[in-house]
């Protein structure tokens, strides 16, 4: 049998809440079967866009911005397998695209969806997939880029971003591949990808030191395919990034050249790699357990899970940018950072104004009023439960009491206000934004 504190760990980074009935599951069996079972996305029956996201309103493209917003965390907490949709929030941070500067309702979801049918599958397809999408065309104007006047935006981010890293490639590099994706363009009026033969520079380019006639796509081959010495810095890019975002940051080089190593073997195919993570020793050890603060959008997918509340009821869109994340729009072609990223006054008061809000939903119509007949020990302990903390470190418990307690004892026999603060302090401790 699995240690069952390993399969909480397992899940809080898979499946962003470690469900009590999802523990017990998994904890009858082995690690391995554990992670097999998280990754099997069958019971997700191949989710779809919804149909008033798939088509482009632009009377309401804010409207469906909203709306997708929420129609995304909500599916991130009722997802039978929400792994599905924790790689998919991984790949929209890594090829990023932002709807602000998109503006389109259809190419968001369209990527979104690329990601998540395409989230475990061969990363070599897949980048060639998302450099074809108008949502990257747009974004990183490569739907612009004719010959002539080459654009570098986007050739720019796929070496120094999205495969192989800053330091690994030259500027020339980045200008010739710029020549080579000319004419891989959007069509304004379709709205679709267009390639235009008259606007491709059909001239000879020296990339990685070949000349010849590089066209764009072929550009992704040499780096992920046919240049093995490549290859191999893309895969230990991917490699770390995937750590860092499941396990913890900064992993030692042998953990990184092991799994990379795989990446290759594998033909850059996702799911062995992704798998070989999840069942490493060294991903459930105390620095990994206790490596990684949730990000906004995985603490408030938690609150969501927990509580079955609605990501439109508590209008999580309108405390997001104070928190430091709003789906569908990463600050900029990076993504969002980890750990201390988040850990600042503005973005931690954030959380706070969001959980005040939920509190507030939570105490409406009664909700919680059992708490007034119960002593302040026991009324901490089921609010810890009721969030999925137990057991909370003995710090963060005393301190939970010792609050209730004088704010019992400052409420001149009306509890009220003390049992909404108990909930909001509940939802700030440490064990809610860095759960071990």
């Amino acid at each position: 049998m699995a240690d069952p504190a390993d399969i909480a760990h397992l899940l809080r980074r898979t499946e962003f809440v470690a469900r009590q009935a999802r523990v017990t599951e998994l904890e009858a069996g082995t690690i391995a079967a554990a992670v097999t079972n998280v990754m099997d996305f069958t019971a997700n029956a191949n989710p779809q866009i919804p149909a008033n996201l798939v088509t482009h309103d632009s009377a309401n493209s804010y409207g469906q911005f909203i709306a997708a917003h929420n129609w995304w965390l909500d599916s991130m907490a009722t997802r039978p397998r929400p792994f599905q949709e924790k790689m998919t929030l991984f790949w929209h941070g890594h090829f990023v695209s932002e709807w602000e500067v998109v503006s389109r309702t259809d190419h968001m979801m369209s990527q979104n969806q690329l990601f998540r049918t395409s989230g475990l599958g061969n990363f070599l397809a897949l980048t060639h997939a998302m450099a074809l999408q108008p949502a990257m065309l747009i974004y990183l104007s490569n739907g612009v880029n004719v010959k002539g006047t080459p654009n570098q935006n986007f050739a720019r981010e796929l070496l120094e971003l999205f495969t192989l890293g800053v330091g690994n490639y030259a500027e020339d590099d980045v200008a010739e591949a710029a020549r080579a994706w000319t004419g891989h363009n959007y069509n304004t009026t379709t709205k679709a990808y267009e390639f235009r033969p008259t606007r491709h520079d059909t001239g000879d380019k020296t990339f990685f030191g070949i000349t010849r006639n590089w066209d764009g796509p072929e550009t992704i081959n040499e780096i992920l395919s046919v240049n093995t010495a490549k290859q191999l810095i893309a895969a230990k890019l991917i490699a770390k990034k995937l750590w860092e975002f499941l396990a913890y940051p900064k992993p030692a080089a042998y953990i990184v050249d092991e799994l990379a190593a795989l990446f290759v073997l594998n033909n850059l195919e996702i799911r062995p790699l992704v798998e070989a993570i999840l069942n490493r020793p060294e991903f459930y050890s105390a620095e990994a357990k206790q490596g990684l603060v949730r990000t906004p959008a995985e603490w408030v997918v938690n609150l969501l899970a927990r509580t079955g509340l609605t990501s439109a009821a508590i209008n999580v869109q309108g405390y997001s940018e104070a928190m430091g994340q709003m789906v569908f729009n990463p600050p900029n072609v990076a993504g969002w950072k980890n750990n201390s990223y988040w850990m600042t006054t503005s973005a931690l008061s954030g959380r706070a104004n969001l959980a005040k809000r939920v509190a507030g939903l939570l105490r409406a119509n009664g909700g919680f009023d059992g708490l007034y007949a119960m002593s302040v020990a026991d009324s901490v302990d089921y609010v810890v439960n009721y969030f999925g903390l137990a057991p909370l470190a003995a710090s963060s418990r005393t301190a939970l009491i010792n609050a209730h307690q004088a704010e019992r004892g400052a409420s001149n026999g009306s509890n009220s206000r003390a049992v909404t603060n108990l909930l909001i302090m509940t939802m700030l401790t440490g064990e809610m934004n860095v759960p071990s």
